[in-house]
């Protein structure tokens, strides 16, 4: 299997789970912080959608251009699917080769490093906050909730 096959596969398997808590997000609830100092759901949900995005651009060699506007955030279930659509495609237009292409990143974690790792990255960092998008829902009074990963 490709390194962009195993990361896709990888990316999905806690992505599907990211999704399915998303769904769970009524707009009546995209306000909700579980502290004051903590983003919205709303905002933790664009958040993770965007950064992963970036990472994934800038692993791609591509500008990390938005690729949403704020009048579809309305619809956080379409943004999930947009980016995870978008997210995808960059992982897939990526070689065994390009996967070794050194990325500066020095601007936002202050180092430069393979684009295979740029993706790693970027997966944890979803993990990280799929733990918090967890805490949220489930202060929403949710108790189905889908397990940490689907393969």
């Amino acid at each position: 299997m490709s390194k962009s096959a195993s990361l896709k596969n990888y990316f999905l398997s806690h992505r599907k789970v990211t999704n399915e808590l998303i769904d769970k997000i009524e707009p009546q609830h995209f306000d909700y912080k579980p502290a004051p100092t903590s983003m919205s759901a709303k905002e933790l949900v664009i958040h993770m959608l965007t950064t992963f995005h970036m990472f994934a651009a800038s692993a791609a060699k591509q500008a990390p251009e938005p690729i949403h506007q704020t009048s579809e955030e309305d619809d956080l279930r379409k943004l999930a699917d947009k980016y995870t659509d978008e997210a995808v495609k960059l992982i897939e237009s990526l070689s065994d080769d390009s996967m070794n292409n050194m990325i500066d990143l020095t601007d936002i974690i202050g180092s430069t490093l393979p684009a295979e790792k740029v993706l790693e990255i970027a997966v944890v960092h979803e993990i990280h906050h799929k733990g918090n998008l967890f805490v949220y829902v489930r202060e929403m009074g949710h108790t189905d909730l889908p397990l940490f990963i689907k393969t």
